[in-house]
């Protein structure tokens, strides 16, 4: 039995909708639409959550989001990851990334892996970003330390590399910033880092969210060029063909489309609501030596991460299967309700956090073609839809959300016993209350979840 290397990169808040690899009009990803003609790309494929904490945990390990029930008030226990699975079986592990959550959060997610390289104290200038809201080096940064730990290792390895240059604050270079202008960028920065608060509070008209998505495409443009560098890396140190090589987003992103259901809040930014912007993501992966490129429109979903590394990675198959497709034709995703400290600025900003505070689920459920169908609940509310491509919608309708309930065992997420509940934490306590102090709370506020 021949094994492989495992190469997991996640773009952070990438959305389906606009990589061109999926048919975006402007040119976002152009390494990608090269690597996919010698790729699986999957066409209709859905995140776990609407962010990174449960969405990861479900990549990690496997189970659904509301089955772990990981959101940011409980610590992953040993064991359970494919990351730890892959070192039992003698692999060297990593992870690499800006993302707090992943590197010094206490849910331990960092604890995963062998080696964690998270935000440096110092870096070369040549790595900063292009933008005033703060001081963190771009995702270059993290592919340069990725590609030094990779050379020259004997045996296998399987790392994961998130970035966060797709999410906001969008601050990509000046040569991936090909659609943005001072306007748009001077809307970003006069409003700082919780944005997505004064388009929900209607104090700025949803059309400005618009305008930031053309900072959001340079910033998708950049991430971009980041894969680029590390798969040519990759080449150069010849361990390409021996690597299965995944590249996703992790959740997506919303710029004020309308929600379906009447009661639920547009998609601004991401962590609140069901819309299908903060979901479908793209799912490029390259198996070991794969030549040939195909798409697959069946449904397909981030939480079958574990399965396609057992079949491509650790058994003799040199195709992807499709791997990432479920037999059931059926995927679920939700998000729990947002934690106190985000309530509390809904409730400063907004005047009210009950609109924003719901639970959101989601079932998908494969049709002919590029076509899915979709039913999600906002709290007690619900609806059904057909999404087409990167998504058109048809066949609108409200629904009984007793239906959607149905596929979810219980109000909390008590199915799959992995995790140890944090001290100190109340129930949907937010990530960003009083456990965080210092720099990395200041990085977290920088995110917007504080």
């Amino acid at each position: 039995m021949s094994r492989h290397n495992v190469l997991l990169v996640v773009a952070d808040s990438l959305r389906a909708r606009n990589t061109s690899a999926l048919g975006y009009r402007r040119a976002t990803t152009p390494f990608l639409d090269v690597f996919a003609e010698e790729a699986t790309v999957y066409a209709q494929a859905r995140s776990p959550s609407n962010w990174t904490v449960p969405s990861h945990v479900s990549m990690f390990t496997g189970h659904e989001a509301h089955e772990h029930g990981i959101d940011h008030t409980a610590e992953l226990d040993a064991g359970h990851t494919i990351f730890e699975e892959l070192a039992g079986a003698g692999y060297n592990t990593a992870l690499f990334s800006d993302n707090p959550f992943l590197t010094d959060h206490e849910s331990g997610l960092d604890a995963v892996f062998q080696t964690a390289v998270g935000s440096p104290e110092q870096y070369d200038s040549t790595y900063e970003t292009n933008g005033s809201l703060g001081d963190w080096p771009n995702g270059f940064w993290y592919a340069d330390r990725t590609l030094e730990w990779i050379d020259g290792r004997e045996s296998e390895w399987a790392a994961c590399v998130n970035l966060m240059d797709t999410h906001r604050p969008y601050e990509p270079l000046a040569e991936y910033d090909a659609w943005s202008d001072e306007r748009s960028r001077e809307l970003q920065e006069s409003m700082g880092f919780k944005w997505h608060w004064e388009f929900l509070s209607g104090n700025l008209s949803l059309g400005f969210a618009g305008i930031l998505e053309q900072i959001y495409d340079g910033a998708v443009r950049q991430a971009d060029a980041i894969f680029e560098a590390l798969i040519r890396g990759l080449d150069e140190q010849g361990v390409l063909d021996d690597t299965l090589v995944v590249f996703a987003g992790d959740h997506g992103e919303g710029f004020g489309e309308p929600a379906a259901i009447p009661e639920e809040p547009p998609a601004v930014s991401h962590r609140i609501g069901t819309h299908d912007a903060m979901y479908h993501v793209p799912l490029v992966v390259r198996a070991p030596g794969q030549r040939n490129g195909h798409r697959v429109t069946d449904l397909a979903t981030l939480s079958r991460f574990p399965d396609a590394v057992r079949t491509i990675a650790l058994d003799e198959e040199h195709a992807d299967g499709p791997a990432f497709v479920p037999p059931s034709g059926r995927v679920v995703a939700s998000q729990a309700p947002i934690g106190s400290a985000m309530r509390e600025e809904a409730e400063r900003i907004c005047g009210d956090a009950a609109p924003f505070a719901k639970h959101a689920r989601l079932v998908y459920r494969d049709r002919p073609g590029d076509e899915v169908q979709k039913r999600a609940a906002w709290g007690d509310d619900a609806h059904e839809s057909i999404v087409r491509g990167r998504g058109g919608t048809a066949e609108d309708r409200d629904i009984d959300a007793a239906i959607i309930r149905d596929h979810f065992d219980s109000e909390r997420y008590t199915n799959v016993d992995i995790a140890t509940p944090l001290e100190g934490y109340t129930e949907f306590e937010d990530a960003s209350d009083t456990q965080f102090a210092g720099a990395l709370d200041d990085r977290l506020e920088a995110l917007g979840y504080k």
